[in-house]
């Protein structure tokens, strides 16, 4: 759902977590965003949603975006046709089931994808990021801070990853600091819709 109380004029910033649903950071990260009014997106993974269909449903409840992260992680380049359909489908059976919609954009595993996975997953648009800030890589909650905080503008779509604690901690100070900064966080569908950028189902953004 897009809210209608949002300024178009005002900067906007989606912040995105990939791999979860996870039974603790999650929660921790939907609480904060709930204190202040923000919202996000969350591209799960099949394992994940599966055992945790409750955070899944609480994740809809908050009025935060699902976005289908594919059933095992897996590179879609690699796989055929049947699979790759699989991969997807196989999330949006487990949200729609838990939330009584589909998913509403797809992030392909490390990015990865060709026209012909653009072809077969052409029911929602393919999100990318403008700031990754490796947090899991670092697994270190001031990287992940500063990360964003240093390198965030108006529009950007930002990865992180709510499977880990560190990441949910700096979630904490992101959140409010980016609030200070006098940004709206939105979920990718919000940004697609206030910056009047038509994504159409299979299409890549960023670009």
């Amino acid at each position: 759902t897009i809210r209608d109380n949002l300024d178009p004029n005002k900067p906007m910033v989606a912040l995105t977590f990939d791999d979860g649903p996870h039974s603790e950071n999650t929660e921790i990260i939907l609480d904060v965003l709930k204190q202040y009014n923000a919202r996000a997106t969350f591209f799960v993974v099949g394992y994940n949603a599966e055992a945790n269909t409750d955070v899944l449903k609480k994740i809809s409840d908050a009025g935060c975006q699902i976005g289908n992260h594919t059933k095992d992680h897996t590179n879609l380049t690699e796989l055929t046709d049947d699979e790759i359909k699989e991969e997807a489908d196989y999330v949006d059976k487990i949200v729609k089931n838990v939330t009584g919609s589909p998913t509403t954009a797809l992030r392909p595993p490390y990015g990865a994808y060709s026209e012909r996975v653009q072809q077969i997953l052409n029911k929602t648009p393919l999100i990318f990021w403008n700031v990754d800030t490796e947090d899991w890589e670092s697994l270190d909650k001031n990287k992940t801070v500063k990360a964003v905080i240093s390198r965030v503008s108006d529009g950007n779509i930002v990865l992180m990853h709510d499977i880990h604690s560190s990441t949910a901690e700096a979630i904490k100070e992101i959140v409010p600091k980016l609030v200070a900064e006098g940004y709206q966080l939105v979920t990718v569908e919000e940004l697609l819709y206030y910056k009047e950028l038509d994504i159409k189902g299979g299409e890549t953004y960023p670009w």
